[in-house]
């Protein structure tokens, strides 16, 4: 698996020429032009009359290098090239390889720079800050993720998906589940919101989207932090959707005065993990007034 990975790790590996008995001619990244393979493909060796496996001293003669004219004009510009470059010596010290990521110079190889380099890279959505932040709980950040995408197997995706047939909600069996009915608009989810309300922000209606639900997390007040929010809607969700699967692989039933107990305390446990932090060191008092 390793040797399937070497044309995207020769981009990073750069050779740093020294007496030329180490670095190839033709494979190796010891000029700005890269490997030279690369420029010339195989047939470049017979016009520069260079052996492919030749290591770098084997292109010197007595008075420098020993690249004979040719009518190619890929191979005049690699001759014009290393033309410009000083000889080695066999006096200077053996040639040596770094790992270069963005013309940076890594002390062996880094990880982390090189997945930054090769993943492909898209402009942040708005809706990241909400889901992903520091001190996040990582399975309330992925269920947060699951749920923006509006990808949770609630019953209305699965009977679009054939199956199952019904389509009522696990937790007031009235309406559709979808995802907004089930973390919003359901009475179960809106009495635990009501709960949550009642101690960030006792003015504020429930969501009636999505949207809104982000509109208010970005938002923030003195009683009411952004991070307070994001914490406490993280914790929502995500209990929300463990007592619908509760209900529907379980049977269990649980009030949501209960559930929000257990939201309670999982926030109270998140702030107290976390006060050495200076941006957590008011939420307790914030969340429990």
């Amino acid at each position: 698996m390793l040797l399937f990975l070497r044309p995207l790790a020769e981009q990073f590996v750069k050779c740093n020429l020294g007496n030329g008995r180490i670095a190839h001619f033709w494979h190796d990244s010891w000029t700005s032009l890269g490997p030279l393979i690369k420029v010339m493909g195989d047939y470049g060796s017979r016009s520069l009359r260079i052996p492919l496996n030749a290591r770098v001293v084997e292109a010197l003669g007595v008075n420098g290098w020993k690249l004979p004219l040719s009518r190619s004009a890929p191979a005049q510009a690699i001759h014009d090239h290393i033309s410009t470059i000083t000889t080695p010596s066999p006096a200077t010290i053996e040639d040596s390889f770094d790992w270069v990521v963005g013309g940076v110079v890594c002390q062996g190889f880094s990880s982390a720079r090189t997945w930054d380099a090769i993943r492909p890279r898209a402009p942040e959505l708005d809706w990241a800050k909400a889901v992903w932040f520091k001190g996040a709980v990582p399975k309330h950040a992925f269920n947060m993720w699951i749920s923006q995408l509006d990808r949770l197997p609630t019953r209305q995706r699965l009977a679009s998906w054939g199956h199952i047939q019904s389509f009522d909600c696990c937790l007031c069996t009235i309406e559709t589940e979808s995802r907004d009915h089930l973390l919003f608009s359901c009475e179960f989810a809106a009495q635990v919101w009501r709960l949550a309300f009642s101690r960030l922000c006792p003015r504020q209606r429930l969501f009636c989207s999505w949207a809104e639900l982000l509109s208010w997390m970005r938002s923030s007040s003195s009683s009411a932090p952004s991070l307070l929010r994001k914490v406490s809607a993280h914790a929502i969700i995500y209990n929300i959707w463990r007592q619908r699967n509760n209900v529907l692989h379980n049977n269990l039933r649980i009030a949501p005065i209960i559930i929000f107990k257990i939201v309670d305390r999982e926030i109270r446990n998140i702030i107290s993990s976390r006060y050495h932090r200076k941006r957590w060191r008011n939420l307790m008092v914030l969340w429990i007034r």
